[in-house]
């Protein structure tokens, strides 16, 4: 009952046109109750339980996160070498107060076009008069006495180089969508404002805009629900066709979606007023690498490609086994490095890995460094570290993230002594100092991100075995299906959406006998406000009823968002969606939530399990967390040029000591490149969120 056809008859009707604001009329039964897709993540599958690299449990090592370019990870990595698409719509808005220049240019310097912000200046007074070093933009001006130069105007947010955002610690990264800056503040220009809005063929222009937004938006949808289709086929069905049909339709998506952005970096959205409209035309002209030209297009994926190559083909020797050297890290190494407890076994395979897997790699990564910049460029961003955090759309990411790390640390020093005093036990005093930084390669997890792996070393109560109700799962007689309809009827008892009949007919909840299937769990949209899905090779058992969970959150996030236009329809940011999810888990795996699903007796020491159980949460989930800090602050540094790339390995290091307080097992020099072991630094994916 759980199985779905895996092939898909690709959908003709047009989809429902919902755009640029709530529509009253939105049906609300469950059997209508639609979502489509974040659009960070429309390659395909978009909330995976492993992505970026997350286990159920919380971590994982990486391999999983890559899957045919499907995530927004894979959109901020991939690239394709298209040729220069021809534009389609630019009939429509030459001769419009929106237009920009033939070649699609606003101005002298372009960088900063698309955002509303400019290199700083030296000064620290704000420049409210006349930008008349900037060329005229081609607008149309209602109102002769006004200076078709829209620069003009009491903004000084508008495309002036020569700002500089002065005050409340904003910058020239500030998001130009918060509604306390000048750029959307009617109070500022408010009569010339008024004489474009008045306008009647202003308002005849903006009116063609929306249309061509709207039939955007339907494009869009169709287009991705096409390679959605494409590559739900090939996950579960994987044979030779479905996967040549799969890249087909991500490679004419992507192509689309340069169509789009071409299209929307050609319009002049300094006469837009309206927030959502702006935000929508900003969103849709981001592509990320792909907006780069041809040959450094193809540059940077020859980069990424062998940096990948070195990494899935590093292999060593086993210890003290000289002639047995075929081990990978999956599976062989990620093995040993979680039970193995002999120091030297753990040192050696530690050293041999990060000399394989991450050396040969430092030249094409000081070349990707340089790459870039120019994809910086191209999506209007100064450097590559500003880039690296554009997407969450804050002035001062880096600082925020530090910020909210000074909260957590004193618990995290808190773990970090107990762990080191527990490890040094074990291992002796005379291998573990009491108050140096702890060697990474005794944690369990090849770069020291989770603790987990250790836990019979660690664990506060010993004998106090931690809750697992799998046994009385099997015992009430739990199927897949059963427990992804108490996951909805979880979701329902908040007051939230029924999936309706469509969900439990097309999604897969058990691994088929006569295909193959890619088992990883997640969560999908098909573009369309009425099909999504979830795959999951389910089992019977507490992490599987936990993960159906994690799955249904993101399907319940898709109905929230259904009616807005298609660039909308996402997490908050990059981060939000698993966030969500990893809510709902926390939630159904607590001790009370079992009690309440008959699943678990209340035990008569509860403390002891208790603090088991939050213990075992913690060196998964805090202990992971200044790990991911340090790994893309790093990137950060070293793409903005903080950081030197001839002290790259040093520097690492030195973040990683700062914030984890962990050290490499023996002395490293600047001929490692250690940070490349690490699935998410050859593949460029984002790991901050």
């Amino acid at each position: 009952m759980g199985l779905a056809n895996p092939q898909l008859n690709l959908p003709t009707p047009q989809p429902e046109i919902f755009y640029n604001g709530y529509t009253p009329n939105v049906a609300t039964t469950p059997a209508q109750l639609r979502a489509d897709r974040d659009r960070s993540q429309r390659y395909g599958p978009p909330y995976a339980e492993n992505e970026g690299g997350s286990s159920s449990s919380g971590i994982d090592d990486g391999l999983d996160d890559f899957r045919y370019g499907q995530t927004y990870d894979e959109r901020m990595r991939l690239g394709y070498a298209y040729p220069t698409p021809r534009l389609n719509f630019s009939d429509r808005v030459d001769d419009s107060p929106f237009s920009a220049d033939q070649q699609g240019n606003r101005g002298q310097d372009n960088r900063y076009a698309n955002h509303n912000y400019g290199p700083t200046s030296s000064s620290t007074e704000r420049n409210y008069g006349n930008f008349n070093d900037q060329p005229n933009y081609n607008v149309y001006n209602p109102n002769p006495n006004v200076n078709a130069n829209y620069n003009n105007l009491n903004d000084p947010y508008l495309n002036n180089g020569n700002v500089e955002f002065v005050g409340n610690d904003r910058n020239r990264f500030q998001s130009p969508y918060q509604s306390n800056q000048d750029r959307f503040n009617l109070n500022q220009g408010y009569q010339e404002r008024q004489r474009y809005q008045q306008d009647r063929r202003y308002q005849q222009e903006l009116e063609k805009l929306r249309n061509l937004l709207v039939e955007t938006d339907q494009k869009g949808s169709l287009e991705c629900t096409a390679n959605v289709a494409a590559q739900w086929n090939f996950e579960t069905n994987v044979n030779d066709y479905t996967q040549t049909e799969a890249l087909n339709a991500q490679q004419r998506y992507v192509e689309y979606q340069r169509i789009t952005a071409e299209q929307s970096k050609r319009i002049n959205k300094d006469l837009i007023f309206d927030r959502r409209l702006y935000r929508q035309l900003m969103l849709q002209s981001e592509v990320g690498p792909n907006s780069l030209s041809l040959d450094v297009l193809d540059r940077y994926n020859r980069l990424l490609n062998e940096m990948l190559f070195l990494y899935n083909d590093a292999s060593i020797c086993a210890y003290q086994q000289p002639f047995q050297c075929d081990l990978h890290y999956i599976p062989h190494l990620k093995d040993i490095m979680a039970k193995s407890r002999d120091w030297d076994e753990l040192q050696h395979t530690w050293v041999e890995y990060h000399r394989k897997a991450g050396r040969g790699m430092r030249d094409n990564y000081e070349q990707l460094i340089d790459v870039m910049q120019d994809v910086a460029a191209a999506n209007n961003v100064s450097n590559g570290g500003e880039y690296w955090f554009l997407a969450y759309e804050s002035g001062n990411f880096r600082q925020d993230m530090d910020i909210v790390w000074e909260q957590i640390r004193p618990l995290y020093e808190s773990l970090h002594s107990y762990v080191r005093r527990k490890l040094r036990d074990y291992y002796g005093p005379d291998r573990i100092n009491r108050i140096a930084p702890i060697p990474s390669h005794i944690l369990g997890n090849m770069y020291g991100q989770s603790w987990s792996n250790v836990l019979d070393i660690l664990i506060p109560y010993p004998g106090r075995k931690l809750i697992d109700v799998t046994p009385r799962m099997v015992e009430q007689g739990y199927t897949p299906l059963l427990m992804f309809q108490l996951a909805e009827e979880f979701f329902t008892s908040i007051n939230m959406s029924a999936v309706g009949p469509e969900f439990y007919r097309n999604s897969l909840f058990e691994q088929p006998l006569d295909r193959r299937v890619l088992c990883e769990p997640s969560a999908w949209d098909f573009c369309n406000r009425h099909d999504f899905r979830v795959k999951m090779c389910t089992d019977i058992n507490q992490r599987s009823l936990v993960s159906v969970h994690h799955e249904m959150a993101h399907i319940q996030y898709f109905l929230q968002y259904r009616h807005l236009p298609k660039v909308f329809r996402n997490g908050a940011n990059p981060a939000f969606h698993q966030a969500v999810g990893d809510a709902i888990g926390l939630s159904v795996s607590t001790p009370k939530h079992l009690q309440t699903l008959g699943l678990l007796q209340r035990s008569l020491d509860e403390s002891s399990y208790d603090i088991n159980y939050l213990f075992t949460m913690a060196i998964d989930k805090v202990a992971f967390l200044p790990f991911a800090l340090s790994l893309d602050n790093w990137r950060y540094d070293v793409f903005s040029g903080n950081a030197n790339k001839r002290v790259m390995n040093c520097h690492y290091w030195n973040l990683r000591e700062k914030y984890s307080g962990i050290k490499p097992p023996v002395l490293r020099s600047e001929k490692d490149f250690d940070v490349g072991a690490k699935y998410h630094i050859p593949a460029n994916i984002p790991y901050i969120k």
